[in-house]
């Protein structure tokens, strides 16, 4: 069976979404089991996120040593069974590990098939990035409300099958179509050509930023809904999935207006957007209109991490997985401190405190993009989201 390395590489996407996707559907099931609250749950998310960013740092280190293809193989595996230990944790303590221990595998997957994906892009000479983000935000709004509605009705364990088929099939398609290749900087030799370092370090912010911003949805929203509408606590993984739906359909999009458009240009377009969402739910809004507002949300912040990691990644192409290792390395603050404080907001002001949280640090974000605009239209140098040639063959 003949598969392309386009295909494995969204499976693999696909994949991570379905784990990820899983265990936020499965989030409100397991706080209750654990007897964790909102703000223990705001440390943990911090401690993952920690993880998440650790791991990330270390891929120029790892890259080295190790392919992107042997990573993926042993990677995936290894999330599918932490995702599993974590449906069975019975205590803070178990929840706690479960969730960093997740963290940690799915910055390494994160890294590395997105590393992967520049390759690919690369090859096939036109703009694809943008498809593989929207394969895992459709995986993540779908396998969350699917988790959500098994853990509530039948027990967070069965949550796990749904997505096993497709990690499986992740690993397949990988071990056919990715071919090993040379690792970068074997021997510790300098690039040719130095990393772009201050304009990676505010990429790097706005990502941070970002990503806080997202996981206000990702995290949150099942627990927003579910305060909201107790009665409805089946359906809170609707949050999830409507942001997942319609963050991934702009990406499905994205690759056209990649082609069109300055990649940063879009970025600080999609956090206006995503800024109007953030101001509703900070409002307070009813079930329906907040379910609304996570998708306007999902919409803003759509374009946003594949716009960024493409622009990092292409301005180095000889050491791409090193480039994003700074990019995640300095992303870690907001990334690490922000989840900690949404959880001691939302447990002594309410859940719709945090989007006011959000709001504002989406705002520096826009202010951010700007920054950054500014210093590569200085940097001639540094192409940012080149328009590839056509392929002729």
């Amino acid at each position: 069976m003949n598969i392309s390395s386009r295909a494995a590489i969204t499976l693999t996407f696909i994949a991570f979404g379905a784990v990820v996707g899983s265990q936020v559907g499965t989030i409100p099931v397991i706080k209750a089991q654990s007897g964790a609250d909102a703000f223990i749950f705001g440390v943990l998310a911090s401690l993952g996120t920690l993880a998440t960013i650790t791991t990330m740092s270390l891929g120029g280190w790892v890259n080295k040593r190790f392919d992107h293809r042997s990573v993926l193989l042993f990677i995936m595996p290894v999330a599918f069974v932490a995702f599993v230990y974590g449906l069975t944790a019975h205590s803070i303590f178990a929840f706690g590990l479960s969730f960093v221990a997740l963290s940690l595998c799915t910055g390494t997957m994160d890294l590395f098939m997105n590393a992967e994906a520049s390759v690919v892009e690369h090859d096939l000479a036109k703009p694809v990035f943008s498809s593989f983000h929207a394969a895992v935000l459709y995986a993540i709004g779908i396998f969350g409300l699917i988790s959500g509605f098994i853990s509530v009705n039948w027990g967070p364990l069965w949550a796990a099958i749904p997505a096993l088929p497709f990690v499986a099939a992740a690993v397949y398609a990988v071990m056919k179509a990715i071919p090993h290749r040379s690792v970068e900087r074997a021997h510790d030799a300098p690039p040719r050509i130095p990393l772009p370092k201050k304009i990676l370090i505010l990429i790097g912010i706005i990502i941070g930023l970002d990503v806080a911003a997202e996981l206000t949805c990702v995290q949150w929203s099942g627990q927003m809904l579910n305060e909201l509408q107790p009665q409805l606590a089946a359906y809170s993984g609707l949050g999830i999935a409507f942001y997942g739906l319609c963050n991934g359909s702009m990406r499905m999009v994205g690759d056209a207006l990649r082609a069109r458009f300055d990649d940063l240009h879009l970025v600080a377009a999609s956090f206006s957007v995503g800024l109007i969402g953030f101001v509703i739910l900070a409002t307070g809004p009813g079930f329906g209109i907040s379910v609304i507002a996570f998708a306007i949300s999902g919409v803003g912040l759509g374009l946003i991490f594949p716009c960024l990691f493409s622009v990092a990644a292409k301005l180095a192409p000889e050491s791409r997985a090193a480039a994003l290792g700074l990019v995640s390395a300095v992303s870690g603050p907001p990334r690490v401190l922000l989840p900690l404080l949404l959880g001691f907001l939302a447990q002594n002001y309410g859940l719709s405190s945090i989007y006011i949280a959000a709001s504002i640090g989406t705002m520096v974000a826009l202010g951010f993009t700007f920054w950054a605009t500014r210093e590569i239209s200085k940097n001639h140098g540094a192409q940012v989201s080149p328009r590839p040639s056509p392929s002729h063959s």
